[in-house]
């Protein structure tokens, strides 16, 4: 891009000519509320119930390595700045592992056996259930727009809420800033109008969306433009706000069942069947890709969380 270095707040910092700004500029909250509620082992029976009311605020979030953020995924920027490069006050929002809703209920229960009755024998003493059962938000994630920043030396931009241009049935592959065609299934708007977070939004679980092939609707945040009087390819940076939006919400249920059986004095065998996902529900990550500039492919959920059902089995002898 001609005259990019002169466009720079301080002249000669360009990223042009190899130039990168870098310095402490990472700043991050963390308040929560916790609570928990125990029930110690009586009459057989353990339960704990452990809630999280949580928000974390940052303006980047570094690496990750919790849960499914075992690297930095599509939408979250990690140690980066969206947009302008020198304005790191716009990229404070919600942290890339923010989760406001999480619960987690564990428990184990000693199956009882009367003393007296045909049920008190080997084969009815010894059984136990247990599991955990977890509830959590899904993690925030960014829109991104890989053509802007253009005329500063570029820089990854989240794009500019504004509704797109109609659908060009003429101009075949160069329909990338365009609304989605009305086959699509997906509402459309007025070119040029103003929009809002919220109306990219689509409604519904995530098992009702359009096959999980737009979990975000594109029509509704446009591409970046060109800066004022600048010429064709020269474009600014967006105004969809870092982490503007939320992956599905998870939850998960564990469950085990065990057994166990004495022989003579100080002999012990137990039998256990430990089930993951007992419901066998998909639990959906974030979008594969979150690039405006493929809306065809864009906000598409092709990833689960946690595993299909998984059944094992385990036996351990005591001494």
């Amino acid at each position: 891009m001609n005259n990019e270095e002169l466009r720079h707040q301080i002249v000669g910092l360009s990223r042009k000519r190899g130039s990168r700004y870098s310095g402490n500029i990472g700043f991050a909250t963390y308040n929560s509320l916790q609570a928990t509620l125990s029930r110690r082992l009586s009459h057989g029976l353990y339960l704990q119930a452990a809630y999280t009311f949580s928000k974390t605020i940052d303006n980047v979030s570094g690496s990750q390595s919790t849960d499914e953020l075992n690297a930095t995924k599509a939408g979250q920027n990690g140690a980066n700045i969206f947009n302008a490069q020198d304005n790191v006050q716009q990229n404070k929002a919600r942290g890339d592992f923010d989760r406001p809703h999480r619960l987690v209920v564990s428990y184990v229960y000693d199956l009882p056996v009367a003393a007296n009755g045909f049920m008190h024998n080997e084969f009815f003493r010894g059984w136990s259930i247990s599991g955990i059962v977890t509830y959590q938000s899904g993690l925030p994630f960014s829109v991104t727009d890989s053509t802007s920043g253009t005329a500063f030396g570029g820089g990854v931009g989240t794009g500019v809420l504004v509704c797109r241009p109609l659908f060009n049935p003429a101009a075949g592959a160069n329909n990338s800033g365009n609304q989605l065609p009305a086959s699509s299934g997906l509402p459309g708007c007025v070119p040029g109008t103003p929009t809002t977070v919220e109306q990219a939004l689509l409604t519904g679980t995530p098992q009702h969306l359009v096959s999980l092939g737009h979990y975000l609707n594109p029509n509704f945040i446009s591409l970046s433009s060109v800066v004022p009087n600048g010429t064709s390819g020269a474009n600014g940076y967006g105004n969809v706000p870092r982490n503007a939006f939320r992956s599905p919400f998870q939850q998960n249920w564990d469950f085990s069942v065990m057994k166990s059986f004495h022989f003579k004095e100080g002999h012990e065998f137990q039998f256990r069947t430990d089930i993951f996902n007992v419901w066998n529900h998909p639990v959906f990550g974030t979008p594969a890709s979150v690039a405006l500039a493929t809306p065809g492919t864009f906000a598409q959920i092709t990833s689960t969380v946690v595993p299909a059902r998984l059944i094992q089995f385990g036996l351990t002898y005591r001494h």
